[in-house]
């Protein structure tokens, strides 16, 4: 039944989901579109050696994946994701909110307010576009009008277009091997072929646990994300070998553990996931897989398939893959948002 489902076209009549898919769905073309804003961001030539980046949210993924790229440049990289920026000199701050208002990420930025030259802010609007044009500092803008969570590959793509600006000696992208992953995971790709729906399917029947380990915990940090905001539905999420020590004797009998798996995985890796599949059941761990062996391409592929699961998942729970409710709540009833935020204001006059 839930592949017949997921397998016809009616089930994707309601705004909200057509709306959802047809975002995933310009995944590439908005990656593109992302480089092409941060390439034309000029820059004055600095020598980058520790870089913070701060965003929260759908943003504050994106600045995961930014400081392990800039990470594996021999650049010192930082994220935060707090109120209040950690100490330290920095020479390169990367402000990314999709919205132009996170109050966390605004909080953090006011330190830094008299290092314009240093500074770049990666949003579509709000209080930090308009900071950018009051104090001189960079501003990549992407495109406005979406959920935030939805805009991950323009900021990735605006943050990497201005590093590349900087020098960065970045890997040339291979586009075109995405663009074919992705066509396995749109609606139209049969459940039998489409590993999204497939694991959507699955989770749906359980208490979905996420199991990483560090060349996928971004990956697998982004479908637990996706499937709290886009699939309404809450699930566990830790770290292997460590969870491996207390997180086993908890599972439920409903339990489906799921491991987004890498070809850079370490031998031991492999082998414990092995156990753990002897230990509970080879029908509950799950595997998550992209087709690249490249390490860029996988981990965006990785990251396609977090989001069309989550969406899947949204259309078999029925719930509305586009809105927050609580989320957008406690803002509104959060007193230190309104607090840091009419600080800013008084800033911009």
């Amino acid at each position: 039944m839930k592949h017949e489902l997921l397998d016809g076209e009616w089930a994707y009549r309601e705004e909200s989901y057509r709306r959802a898919f047809e975002l995933a769905d310009r995944y590439v073309e908005a990656f593109v579109e992302g480089l092409s804003s941060g390439r034309s961001v000029g820059v004055e030539e600095i020598d980058v050696k520790r870089a913070l980046l701060l965003g929260m949210g759908g943003s504050g993924i994106v600045c995961d994946v930014a400081a392990e790229i800039l990470s594996s440049k021999g650049i010192e990289a930082q994220v935060s994701k707090e109120y209040t920026a950690p100490p330290g000199e920095w020479d390169l701050i990367i402000a990314v909110s999709y919205s132009g208002n996170t109050s966390e990420t605004l909080n953090s930025l006011l330190k830094f307010l008299d290092r314009g030259d240093r500074v770049v802010a990666v949003t579509s609007d709000g209080r930090l576009a308009g900071l950018g044009e009051r104090l001189g500092f960079k501003v990549i803008r992407v495109r406005s009008g979406i959920p935030p969570r939805y805009a991950f590959p323009d900021m990735l793509g605006g943050i990497l277009g201005y590093l590349e600006n900087l020098g960065l000696n970045l890997t040339k992208i291979n586009l075109d091997e995405i663009r074919e992953f992705q066509q396995g995971l749109k609606r139209d790709r049969r459940a039998g072929e489409n590993p999204a729906k497939e694991a959507a399917i699955r989770i749906s029947r359980s208490h979905p646990i996420i199991y990483v380990y560090r060349e996928v915990r971004l990956p697998g940090y982004r479908l637990k994300c996706e499937l709290n905001e886009n699939a309404k539905l809450l699930c566990h999420y830790a770290e292997i070998p460590e969870a491996l020590h207390n997180d086993i004797e908890a599972i439920p009998r409903d339990g489906l553990i799921i491991v987004p798996r890498s070809f850079r995985e370490r031998y031991e890796i492999s082998k414990t996931i092995e156990a753990l599949s002897r230990l509970l059941g080879e029908d509950r761990v799950f595997g998550l897989r992209a087709g690249s062996k490249s390490y860029f391409e996988e981990v965006i592929e990785l990251f396609m398939l977090s989001d069309y699961i989550s969406l899947y998942t949204s259309v078999l729970r029925g719930v509305n893959p586009l809105t927050l409710h609580r989320i957008e709540r406690l803002k509104d009833i959060n007193v230190a948002y309104h607090e840091i935020r009419r600080r800013l204001d008084e800033k911009l006059g």
